[in-house]
């Protein structure tokens, strides 16, 4: 009978001091007398390794509430899918807005006060680290995480969205909806040419740490005009997207005063949304926020409030204020990520395989058979530890920076309905501390390899406790939804999130091409003389 008592060292003297404690240990072969009756061992079991192309995964943020990393541009590595990242999304309704003349009696007269609109634009904050001063004394930034290449220009085209993001799905509305990452956004705009919002049908963008500010004209009721610079709460760098002035003031400024913008519901039937939509073969793409905050993603009506006013028995009015002011709509409500993914360019080496997040690749990974699994039972073995390991290709994968920081080993179960449910192994709740995933690194730094501990899922293979032997998953992680354990409860469950667009590229289980790097599950064990 096999039983297992977590992860142990394979020395005698560590054994004997750890199963002394353990009651239930005298019943292995119940015949324990003393340690003396026992000796350890290894072996190396081979894996067999298929890819799994992915061709979308769940993107919305209808039941996270938020998820955490949105991604804006295009990613092209050549080892890997080409990966191009857009976003559809609901704006926030704002209150009290305002576009008219306001009058107010005062002790001394009347005070008009007109406003005017300046400039619309889409602001999209970069993620970015202060890293001190520059020689001006300016804060100096870097922009955090960025994939691909800054000197390349990425296309980004604003759309009014046509399509409306229901939370609810339609078929079943006592059910929540849910969106695709390919899901077809565009097929629906109904006028592709006044549907584009850009002020320039050609703009485009390159990242960069030093884009702090917006430079606008604000005009003055009078006639008069005056520079003004716009900054971010925190002096940190955004992206500006001009927008078609004659479109938002017809879309927005004009109808603030209308039943449409009373009501959230009213707001989001009338207009739908945005599609940022990224174009290009190559160039970059940047994390970025859609938290709700003052640094958040939002479409800001720039606007002048000029307030004159006339003494009492006057008629000229005076110029008595100039304020230049806001409304910013935050991308908030429903969204969605789009990922449009192109082949790699570049051949996997034999005896390799690719994992990718997003709509990328994953890996079938086949430990073990009926047969070997009769064969080890009946070795009536202790396991001790079972450790499985991926070797990084450090030829193509030199960079630990660009790398998934984490892999996530899961296994599809048998439901019983002619389907499999994507389920956590118990080695990831059962011993999260132990478990791994996590990217190590050689003694020079380099990416070596990802190692898994699975001795509580072989185990309870060994024992009975689980007689499913379907192959396990290997997929680069997404934090949060890949955690086992959420707000301190257990969710055995493997959602299909994934905005993590990174990848790598791992050795094989061939023994002939990659030797002791191979890929591999390696099993301690105890056994009875």
């Amino acid at each position: 009978m096999i039983r297992k008592i977590g992860v142990l060292g394979i020395s005698l003297l560590c054994f004997a001091a750890i199963v002394s404690c353990e009651k239930d240990f005298n019943n292995i072969g119940n015949s324990v007398v003393d340690n003396t009756k026992f000796e350890t061992g290894e072996i190396l079991l081979d894996v067999e390794i298929t890819p799994i192309n992915i061709e979308s995964v769940r993107a919305d943020n209808i039941t996270l509430g938020n998820s955490a990393q949105y991604w804006l541009g295009g990613y092209k590595s050549g080892n890997y899918k080409t990966i191009q990242s857009s976003i559809v999304s609901q704006l926030g309704l704002l209150g009290s807005l305002k576009t008219e003349d306001v009058k107010a009696a005062t002790e001394d007269g009347q005070i008009d006060s007109f406003y005017v609109l300046d400039k619309v634009v889409l602001k999209i904050p970069y993620t970015a680290t202060n890293t001190g001063k520059e020689s001006d004394g300016k804060p100096k930034f870097r922009l955090d995480s960025i994939l691909g290449n800054t000197a390349i220009a990425t296309s980004l085209k604003i759309y009014k969205n046509g399509t409306y993001l229901n939370s609810l799905d339609p078929t079943n509305p006592t059910k929540s909806n849910s969106f695709e990452s390919n899901y077809d956004y565009y097929s629906q705009i109904s006028d592709p040419i006044n549907d584009l919002l850009n002020e320039d049908a050609n703009f485009s963008f390159k990242p960069s740490p030093v884009d702090t500010m917006l430079v606008l004209t604000r005009n003055i009721s009078n006639g008069n005009t005056y520079k003004d610079t716009v900054r971010l709460a925190n002096k940190a760098p955004f992206l500006t997207v001009p927008l078609d002035m004659a479109k938002m003031k017809a879309l927005f400024w004009d109808e603030f005063k209308n039943d449409q913008f009373k009501t959230a519901e009213a707001f989001n039937t009338y207009f739908k949304g945005v599609i940022l939509k990224t174009e290009g073969t190559d160039g970059a793409m940047v994390p970025i926020s859609l938290l709700g905050t003052s640094t958040s993603v939002s479409i800001d009506f720039h606007y002048t409030i000029t307030t004159f006013e006339r003494k009492a028995g006057e008629s000229a009015l005076v110029l008595k204020d100039t304020l230049p002011s806001t409304y910013s709509f935050p991308l908030s409500g429903v969204r969605n990520s789009i990922y449009a993914t192109s082949a790699a360019t570049t051949v996997t080496p034999a005896d390799n395989f690719v994992l990718q997040g997003t709509a990328g690749t994953m890996a079938n990974v086949k430990i073990i058979d009926d047969t070997k699994l009769q064969e080890l039972k009946a070795n009536n073995w202790l396991i001790n530890d079972a450790s499985l390991t991926f070797y990084v290709n450090q030829t193509i994968n030199t960079d630990k920076n660009i790398l998934p920081q984490k892999l996530l080993l899961y296994q599809n179960k048998d439901n019983g309905s002619a389907g499999v449910t994507p389920t956590q192994i118990s080695d990831s709740y059962n011993e999260t501390t132990t478990f791994g995933g996590s990217l190590g690194l050689s003694e020079d730094d380099k990416p070596e390899k990802y190692n898994f501990r699975i001795t509580d899922y072989l185990s309870d293979l060994l024992d009975g406790t689980t007689s499913d032997i379907l192959p396990l998953i290997l997929k680069v992680y997404n934090d949060p939804t890949d955690n086992a354990i959420k707000n301190n409860a257990l969710d055995i469950n493997v959602r299909t999130y994934n905005w993590n667009p990174r990848g790598v590229t791992l050795l094989n289980g061939n023994e002939t091409a990659n030797g002791v790097k191979r890929a591999v599950l390696k099993v301690s064990y105890s056994k009875e003389k």
